[in-house]
């Protein structure tokens, strides 16, 4: 039976660990905060979660994953996988590799409706051992950091959409249309598909002229409400990289003319 410590109890890794409890690995726990409640055993320390284990899956603040591979690097045993589930730059992922025991480290991420993803040199075995256990997970590279670095990038997907959609819906109030912006929003992302990201993006790279002259409009009526966008100033910036030349990576050139 595979021995696997848990390090950190966030809802994510806690929901990982009970599909591995579910899967037949005998599971532990560890969290200097403990959720009222877990359906797994936690142990009274790091340390003693961490004894005997084959795999040690951490997750802990971005300022304290060096700190933390320190600590229980000294009591890993011989041939345990660490896996690092912190949020984090590349650098700092390739630190922790160089802080466990040469061969120990793999840089892994949980993503939703994906599974785990893992990167660096203990990264195949990982996958192995999860994906004997049924689990969802794949296999990036052997180099620590590169899943840190689509995460990085997920992040700012996710973050300049929340982003846009805080300053449509500031800047729909200013002008007593929020409910309407609101359900605008919702219409939109109903009807989003794979073709729509690529229809978007082949948009902004042959018709930026027009979306120019769409956002000036967009500056005049906020500016008689009185609301100072959060957004149309990085929008218009990248509206002039494109116009001055900056490619888009997968834009699909215009469509020719029969």
């Amino acid at each position: 039976m595979t021995r696997i410590a848990v390090i950190g109890l966030s809802d994510s890794l806690l929901e990982l660990a009970v599909s591995l409890k579910d899967a037949g690995a005998d599971v532990a726990g560890f969290d200097s905060h403990v959720p009222q409640y877990v359906p797994i055993p936690v142990s009274s320390s790091v340390e003693e979660a961490v004894e005997g284990a084959d795999i040690v899956l951490v997750q802990s603040a971005p300022h304290l994953a060096l700190s933390t591979a320190e600590k229980i690097s000294p009591v890993l045993k011989a041939g345990a996988i660490y896996a690092d589930f912190s949020a984090g730059t590349p650098d700092l992922k390739q630190r922790i590799a160089q802080t466990v025991p040469e061969g120990a480290c793999a840089d892994a991420a949980l993503v939703a409706e994906v599974g785990v993803e893992a990167s660096g040199a203990a990264a195949k075995r990982l996958v192995s051992e999860l994906t004997a256990l049924s689990l969802p997970a794949y296999f990036i590279s052997d180099r620590a950091g590169d899943v840190a670095t689509r995460q990085l990038l997920r992040n700012l997907l996710a973050k300049s959409l929340t982003g846009a959609l805080t300053d449509t819906l500031w800047a729909a109030e200013s002008i007593g249309l929020q409910d309407f912006a609101w359900q605008e929003i919702q219409r939109q992302f109903e009807g989003m598909t794979a073709a729509s990201a690529q229809e978007l993006i082949n948009d902004a790279a042959h018709n930026f002229k027009r979306h120019q002259i769409e956002m000036q409009d967009v500056v005049e009526i906020l500016a008689q409400s009185g609301y100072e966008s959060t957004m149309i100033a990085p929008i218009q910036f990248t509206h002039g990289r494109i116009m001055h030349g900056k490619k888009i990576p997968h834009a699909q050139p215009p469509a020719k003319k029969s």
